[in-house]
């Protein structure tokens, strides 16, 4: 690892020049997305993997003062891209006496997006922003809960839908019911109009505002990925109130839409051979997923399509928790009934979720290599018999990462099938949050063969998958991350470690079956920036200092010396070859040092940055008073220190009491039963 830095420093400066030359070429190719989709036949390819091996679970690592000054550095960035008014998304305010109380009285934000398919304001860039200052507002950030609320009372207008649309337009089309009833295409709701407490529609909206009704068709349908971040900062904006009741009725009716709409809720399955109900992630409310070729509720777009990258699952974990706590009896009027009529329970809903969980990384699984690449797009073809039935026996990922036994493959946003790209790249971030939020959950992962049996040889979860990625920039970096100040010696470059995945380098592991095709440049931030949050779970082969060390390297890529961390407008730009500050490369950036960071914290847990501010407030103002004491007292600290160690060792027994003893830790242990297949309904 200590080879490039042993090299002439002439040389090393022609090497640095190169590199350099290489990063200002990929500096003009920012990330464009475009609205297609494609179906092909293609061959299947091999490439030989290699396994990484962990131990059991242990606590998540942060990273230090470097990383914790790049989020700042990068929310500076990230915070430019709000614009005050939801009139830029040609929407008007909702109405106040229609909102939660604590909605009311502020103004209407958007996040203004810029790229291809992601021009104008999305959801997803609105779901980046709401759950970024929803998870600080929870920390105690005062800021980040009036720009998060902000946010929010936008976002309920996007549900609305313009004036010139059917309202509520959520993520149906523009037809009456369409969002709001079970039985209209799209298959599900992804709108509840009504509330107990007479407030307005809650749910989940198209994907894209403007809205011209001329085109409508290109804006309508909703879309998981930025869904489902949305949603969990409204989950943590609860928790940063108070949970108030109305903000919870609120918050409850868009998990119920966004179960419906966009994991297919309540009778969009699979059932394994053994009884197991499969829902699998879809890609919006319109396609993706297991939703059908034909009959009533056809796919818009191609049939059978997945992204690992949309899978969250500590989204889906916080969702369903949340439900069990909060729920209240009058709830069930919100419920989606099943095809025949018949009422739904939260249990059902529970069950959903978790069966989401574990499908997402048997997915997962199948569509990923040894290094931790993983594919843009992969299939989930599992077809019944009646083409257009919702639900049959099948197995999701009998053929993944392929479509079918043909070999048939699909793409969307402008990234290829079977490629670690764009859409792919988020799926690290998101794995982490798993393990940030769920450690223990989040290592017992039942892995099913092709035929949809248990695989009891093979084990999975968040930390095995993101220790993949750990390896291989352990492994094959030409520098050691975890000394500080190794992948920079002589240079500013990080190229040392772009050995990792840079394919120039001769990279290795980054195609398997799994991902059969050639990964995008890891000199882009939006794909470099997720692998870094992999190193928040313990490695056995790297102590827990070394990791630290490893991202804050990361964190230390760019300078923002000259960056105004409290007003980005007001600075420059940070300095460095994967700084970008566009929309999707910052938001990639915020997202990954922000967990990185700490700033990720379970929603019944005392948050890192909380305990973090209590031991600075012992040490500025409660010390220097002992010590005054103990100067006429010599026997008082030794006898203080005594006590406190007892209380230490007190509150650590405790909180391994509370990892081990979640309330709900046994709704994940296994798939729901399929009543067909059982017999019997089991109850969660």
């Amino acid at each position: 690892g200590e080879s490039a830095a042993a090299e002439p420093q002439a040389v090393e400066a022609q090497e640095e020049e190169r590199e350099l030359t290489r990063h200002e070429e990929h500096r003009g190719q920012t990330h464009r997305r475009t609205f297609t989709s494609s179906t092909v036949t293609t061959s299947t390819v091999t490439t030989s993997t290699s396994s990484t091996s962990t131990s059991t679970t242990g606590p998540h690592v942060f990273g230090g003062k470097p990383t914790e000054e790049a989020f700042y550095g990068w929310l500076s960035v990230w915070r430019s891209k709000y614009q005050i008014g939801v009139w830029n998304a040609n929407l008007t305010d909702p109405w106040e006496s229609l909102l939660p109380k604590d909605l009311r009285g502020h103004p209407t934000r958007v996040v203004q997006s810029h790229g291809g398919a992601a021009g104008g304001v999305v959801t997803e860039g609105m779901g980046y922003g709401i759950m970024i200052e929803g998870l600080l507002a929870a920390n105690g950030n005062k800021t980040a809960l009036n720009l998060s609320l902000s946010m929010i009372k936008s976002w309920l207008a996007m549900v609305n839908g313009p004036d010139t649309a059917v309202q509520p337009l959520g993520g149906g089309m523009n037809a009456t019911g369409s969002a709001t009833q079970v039985n209209t295409w799209p298959y599900g709701i992804s709108t509840v109009e009504w509330s107990h407490f007479k407030t307005g529609p809650a749910g989940v909206p198209a994907w894209k505002f403007p809205i011209d009704n001329a085109h409508i068709e290109g804006n309508e349908g909703s879309a998981a990925d930025g869904d489902q971040d949305a949603v969990l900062g409204m989950v943590y904006t609860a928790k940063a109130l108070g949970y108030p009741d109305d903000f919870v009725d609120m918050v409850i009716r868009t998990i119920i839409s966004f179960a419906s709409a966009d994991l297919g809720f309540p009778d969009l399955y699979r059932t394994l051979p053994h009884g197991e109900k499969v829902y699998v992630p879809k890609l919006g409310s319109m396609w993706g997923g297991l939703l059908p070729p034909g009959g009533k509720y056809k796919t818009a777009q191609q049939a059978w399509c997945y992204s690992p990258g949309y899978f969250a699952p500590a989204h889906y974990r916080t969702f369903r928790d949340f439900l069990i706590k909060h729920w209240q009896k009058e709830f069930d009027d919100y419920m989606p009934p099943h095809s025949d009529g018949s009422p739904t329970t939260l249990d059902e809903m529970v069950q959903a979720f978790n069966s989401a969980i574990v499908s997402g990384y048997n997915l997962l699984w199948y569509s990923s290599c040894s290094s931790g690449t993983v594919s843009n797009w992969v299939g989930v073809k599992a077809p019944c018999e009646d083409e257009g039935a919702l639900n049959c026996p099948g197995v999701p990922w009998a053929h993944t990462p392929y479509i079918g036994a043909e070999g048939g493959t699909c793409s969307s946003s402008g990234t290829e099938f079977g490629a670690f790209g764009a859409d792919a790249s988020r799926t690290a971030w998101r794995v982490a949050m798993d393990y940030v939020l769920y450690r223990e959950e989040s290592s017992r992962i039942t892995i099913y063969d092709r035929q949809g049996s248990p695989d009891l040889e093979e084990s999975f979860g968040a930390r095995r998958y993101l220790n993949r990625i750990v390896e291989q920039y352990r492994s094959s970096s030409t520098c050691d991350g975890g000394e500080l100040g190794s992948c920079f010696r002589n240079t500013t470059s990080p190229y040392r470690m772009a050995n990792a995945f840079d394919l120039e380098f001769n990279a290795t592991h980054t195609t398997c079956h799994g991902v059969p095709n050639e990964p995008e440049s890891w000199w882009a931030g939006f794909m470099a920036y997720p692998t870094f949050t992999a190193f928040v779970a313990p490695y056995d082969e790297i102590g827990a200092e070394q990791m630290t060390n490893w991202m804050d390297t990361f964190s230390s890529i760019c300078n923002f010396s000259k960056v105004d961390v409290t007003d980005f407008t007001l600075g420059e730009e940070p300095e460095g070859a994967i700084c970008l500050t566009s929309y999707f490369e910052a938001s990639q950036a915020v997202i990954s040092t922000m967990i990185m960071a700490g700033f990720v914290s379970p929603l019944e847990q005392e948050s890192f940055s909380q305990a973090r501010e209590k031991v600075k407030i012992l040490k500025d103002e409660i010390l220097p008073v002992l010590e005054r004491v103990s100067a006429s007292n010599a026997w008082l600290l030794p006898a203080l220190g005594a006590l406190g160690a007892l209380a230490a060792l007190s509150m650590a027994a405790i909180r391994r009491r509370q990892r081990t003893s979640s309330a709900y830790s046994h709704l994940a242990e296994e798939l729901p039963k399929s009543p067909s297949a059982s017999g019997a309904c089991e109850s969660a």
